[in-house]
């Protein structure tokens, strides 16, 4: 899963700022295929890039389109952040269903599902790491550029998963068991998204382990806090 928090202390959303970010989509379908294959190339490059290290020239090259008609619709490269966490956000909820449906959840025991649902996290953030930094960097920094509706989503894709650790309930200790698992995926989230995203910023620096330590890791805190009799 992967899902990208927006609370921030950044400048608060104004009509103003918002403005700044929000176009109307092209009329013409011309333009917005020429619009989808500007952001098109601009992911498969965050394949194996940074946002950082990619450039107008390297996404037009790839697009197959002029540079001329980049900057008619973007001031900068920056500036086609917006549509591509749009992307990202309207492919969220599919993709998470698609990969949930892989696995044969009612087969798997309580600590076998945390299992399967740390993987999940951390393999959608190993597959997509360059097109996420680059969406939480931008969350942060914009959060008046988000698009409308995403909190409500983001609360719906947690009870997704959520669900499938409630199928458990008995071996959850908490007195509230849906706040409980809530606050145990966003643990596991925030912690892999930290480690797999920024992992030479300080905090992820500071606290190296391999992977796969990672993963073992998670898995026994995502356990340990569910079934913690101390929660009662």
């Amino acid at each position: 899963m992967v899902l990208i928090m927006t609370t921030t202390t950044h400048t608060p959303r104004t009509a103003a700022g918002s403005a700044r970010w929000r176009r109307a989509a092209p009329v013409q379908q011309r333009s917005r295929d020429t619009l989808d294959r500007f952001a098109e190339a601009a992911e498969v490059l965050l394949r194996d890039r940074s946002f950082e290290d990619i450039t107008v020239q390297d996404i037009v090259r790839l697009a197959g389109r002029p540079i001329g008609s980049f900057y008619a619709r973007f001031g900068s490269k920056e500036a086609l952040m917006p549509h591509l966490y749009q992307r990202y956000h309207d492919g969220l909820a599919p993709l998470l269903a698609a990969r949930i449906a892989r696995v044969d959840w009612p087969r798997l025991d309580f600590h076998e599902t945390c299992a399967g649902l740390v993987d999940l996290f951390l393999s959608l953030y190993v597959e997509r790491r360059w097109l996420l930094r680059a969406a939480a960097l931008f969350a942060r920094q914009h959060p008046e550029a988000l698009p409308p509706g995403l909190k409500q989503q983001r609360q719906e894709l947690f009870h997704q998963a959520g669900v499938l650790l409630l199928r458990h309930r008995g071996h959850i200790a908490h007195p509230d068991p849906e706040q409980a698992v809530r606050f145990g995926l966003y643990l596991v989230g925030s912690v892999a998204r930290d480690k797999l995203l920024f992992p030479e910023a300080p905090h992820a620096s500071a606290t190296p382990m391999s992977r796969a330590a990672l993963r073992d890791s998670l898995v026994h805190a995502l356990t340990s806090y569910l079934e913690c009799e101390g929660a009662r």
